[in-house]
């Protein structure tokens, strides 16, 4: 019986809550007790020299990881990967630092995970490759001889032709995508940066690999809903580990984000000042809670990043706070599931804001956590795959304008229940027809298709039913 084998830069720990869009939706996909499913990658430690593959059994799956040295976590991770690729893919080229040991390092790191790949890869088998650490992974498997259906999904937004030109060595692995069966993306727009850039920047010669020639197409990421409404609504004293929540009433406004300089979190927290300059009547009565678990602290920009954070949240309560009133609560750390989706059910606004992200699933976690008898509302950032895969019922905001976007959480402070129930209706009837299992069927069938695999072969069967 084939199976799926998710290859991620990292597997989440089974201890710890998953914090991030990939490592939650990866989990839930492989929780499901009818499918037969791998995770293989990075187990988060550095050891003196790289370790043999370990495998824990996770119930449903396998996660099978391998460990790094500190000269590949800091050349591969902490450097090409996400010191040039990510600040880039996010338009920040101005972040971006390029050192050439750190690209060698990239390749050999994916070259090696092709390795543990072929050992654990049987003939039938799916392989789904996820985000921009992994690129060159496909080629590295196809050198090896592995002939498998395998496809690549991009989390984060895919550049532009003319920011990509902008990325050092970009002309060494764009090519290589087109080792994969299957590409896929967050929104039309990625898909359009996507081809253009394929179209153009990769010579004629190396459009094809073999007999095979990549497909693509837009895949919007989406949650396990039915699983959101379950967490939001169980008793807060289900989750034993820590059982004190916040303070989370009905005049809050939240936002839950990792640590990261693209989710603007700094940009939001001018924004609220604005906000509390312009309307005194919310003085007293409007808290901002802000959880930023920290992620990458080993580089430098990131640890900068919280300075500031904290800073600009301490300026804010110093100015408006009054006894027994904080207007922000900052708090650096992640929550269990569970926990965070009953403080998304309580808060009266989901205040979701990047300058630029792929998906950003926290969007969709608000909707389906609210009480439809008396739902929140939502505002979102447009530079958000979330807001291109959602057809209004929320309220569009640009995060770099401070002042509309103020008059917007204000708006959505004293939205009346009726509006606030019809946009919470006409959101929730597109989440449920675009939930997390329809995203994973969609792209393993295409993938499936595109590789020229028959129905017998065909993993979506192992499935459960919705």
């Amino acid at each position: 019986m084939s199976k799926i084998i998710v290859v991620s830069v990292r597997v989440a720990s089974s201890d710890q809550p998953c914090t991030g869009g990939l490592a939650v939706a990866v989990d839930q996909l492989l929780k499901h007790p009818q499918t037969q499913g791998i995770w293989l990658g990075w187990n988060g430690q550095c050891d003196s020299q790289p370790g043999s593959l370990r495998t824990e059994d996770r119930g449903s799956y396998q996660a099978v990881t391998f460990s790094f040295t500190q000269e590949q976590y800091e050349q591969f991770y902490c450097g090409y990967a996400n010191t040039c690729l990510w600040p880039a893919f996010h338009y920040r080229l101005d972040l971006m630092d390029f050192q050439t040991h750190h690209f060698q390092q990239y390749l050999e790191i994916n070259r090696q995970i092709a390795a543990y790949l072929r050992q654990i890869a049987e003939e039938d088998d799916l392989i789904w490759v996820h985000d921009y650490h992994l690129m060159p992974l496909a080629h590295f498997c196809r050198e090896q001889g592995m002939q498998q259906a395998i496809g690549l999904f991009f989390h984060t937004p895919f550049p532009c032709p003319e920011i990509l030109r902008s990325i050092p060595r970009y002309e060494q692995w764009l090519p290589m995508l087109h080792h994969y069966d299957q590409i896929g993306v967050q929104s039309r727009g990625d898909h359009h940066a996507l081809t253009a850039a394929l179209q153009t920047l990769v010579p004629p010669r190396t459009s094809e690999s073999g007999a095979r020639t990549v497909s693509t197409d837009v895949y919007p990421i989406s949650i396990d809903v039915d699983l959101v409404q379950a967490l939001a609504k169980a008793p807060s004293w289900t989750d034993s580990a820590t059982p004190i929540e916040p303070v989370n009433g009905p005049d809050t406004i939240i936002s839950v984000d990792r640590l990261d300089y693209t989710k603007g979190l700094a940009y939001r927290l001018r924004t609220l000042d604005t906000l509390l300059r312009s309307y005194p009547t919310l003085h007293g009565q409007t808290t901002y809670v802000q959880i930023a678990p920290s992620t990458r602290g080993d580089i430098h920009d990131y640890q900068v990043m919280r300075e500031e954070l904290e800073s600009l949240a301490g300026q804010i309560n110093g100015q408006f706070a009054t006894p027994g009133w904080s207007p922000v609560v900052y708090m650096n750390r992640a929550f269990p599931a569970g926990q965070l989706m009953r403080m998304l059910r309580r808060a009266r606004v989901g205040f979701i804001a990047p300058l630029r992200d792929g998906m950003n699933l926290v969007a969709k976690e608000y909707i389906a956590a609210q009480d439809p008898a008396d739902p929140g509302v939502l505002v979102l950032s447009t530079f958000t795959g979330a807001a291109q895969s959602l057809q209004g019922g929320y309220l569009p905001v640009n995060p770099f304008d401070a002042d509309a976007t103020a008059r917007s959480l204000y708006q959505a402070l004293n939205m009346s229940l009726e509006e606030r129930r019809r946009r919470h209706q006409h959101l929730m009837m597109q989440l449920r027809q675009q939930d997390l299992r329809q995203w994973c069927e969609q792209f393993l069938h295409d993938l499936g298709i595109s590789s020229g695999l028959n129905q017998a072969h065909d993993p979506l069967a192992e499935l459960p039913a919705s």
